[in-house]
């Protein structure tokens, strides 16, 4: 079994995209007799997701199952709408959320898949496969502040752009666990480094991670990878300080003249040696090949953009 309970009503799934474990992480909140699952990861994870959640729910007696997307990137997404037509067949009642602005593009992903093609590249983006559609009855928005009743347990959405513009960030209530998707890290072995693809908005994920630790959660959690080792707000000053750094290191670097990709990641390999060891554990394999290097770049244009005005 590659899932893990977190707290009382909180288990972390491995999804094991291409049998690759430890990269994309969901999250499922059992209450009673429904349940929300936290992203769905890769479509190349599900078959891995399947097997794991089914007995899950089976043993928790589970017939209606929320999927909660904390954004629409084929790594959080991606497997939304098979997994929900799966269990749909099965017997299953349930639907998708996602921030109003995503619901289009996971009803048809057609754009997604495209955009997908063009920023990831090929490789990448077949490595977590191609979403399929559903009917649009099945997907809704889901709003800032919104409760997903669960019976004995609340799930809050917050609102979190930064990362996406869509990002949505939940908070399981009583158990005071935030599942912050994509909203601060990169996470492997108590190291972190931001999680900053362009187009990245510094301003709007620092304030998002003001906003969830507003919330005062015990337990933080992040998709890439699991539960963070520190207690609540150190967890979330842990994540703004690494954006913080290396937004500090990139300013220092465009003042000096330096603005190519290659160069300035150089320096952040040597400013901040935590990222050459994540980079070890998780870069070996298509999904997330060259993800650090793709963070420098996001906070590099975001730079280059703010000093332009």
């Amino acid at each position: 079994m590659s899932a893990e309970k977190v707290t009382n009503h909180v288990y972390l799934i491995d999804t094991k995209p291409l049998g690759v474990p430890q990269l994309i992480g969901v999250y499922l909140v059992v209450g009673e007799g429904k349940a929300a699952l936290i992203d769905a990861g890769a479509m190349t994870g599900l078959r891995n997701l399947l097997t794991e959640l089914r007995p899950l729910l089976s043993s928790n007696n589970v017939r209606r199952l929320f999927v909660a997307l904390t954004h629409i990137h084929l790594d959080h997404g991606g497997a939304a709408a098979s997994l929900l037509k799966t269990l749909i067949n099965e017997g299953y009642d349930g639907g998708i959320l996602v921030h109003p602005r995503g619901v289009k593009h996971v009803v048809n992903p057609t754009k997604l898949w495209s955009s997908a093609l063009t920023v990831l590249g090929e490789e990448r983006a077949n490595a977590m496969g191609k979403p399929e559609p559903i009917d649009p009855g099945y997907v809704h928005g889901v709003e800032d502040g919104e409760i997903i009743d669960l019976g004995d347990v609340k799930v809050k959405a917050i609102y979190t752009p930064g990362h996406a513009p869509h990002h949505v960030a939940y908070l399981v209530i009583p158990d005071s666990v935030a599942v912050t998707g994509d909203a601060l890290a990169i996470h492997h072995d108590g190291k972190l480094h931001p999680v900053t693809p362009p187009p990245f908005r510094a301003d709007l994920a620092l304030a998002s991670i003001e906003k969830i630790k507003e919330e005062r959660p015990d337990v933080v959690t992040v998709s890439h990878y699991g539960v963070l080792p520190w207690r609540g707000e150190e967890a979330l000053e842990k994540a703004k300080s690494k954006i913080l750094q290396w937004l500090n290191i990139v300013e220092n670097a465009v003042r000096k003249g330096l603005t190519d990709p290659d160069t300035v990641f150089e320096i952040i390999l040597k400013e901040d040696p935590e990222v050459a060891e994540i980079m070890a554990a998780r870069e070996n394999n298509p999904i997330f090949r060259n993800s650090a290097k793709t963070a420098l770049r996001g906070i590099l244009e975001y730079v280059l953009t703010t000093q332009k005005h």
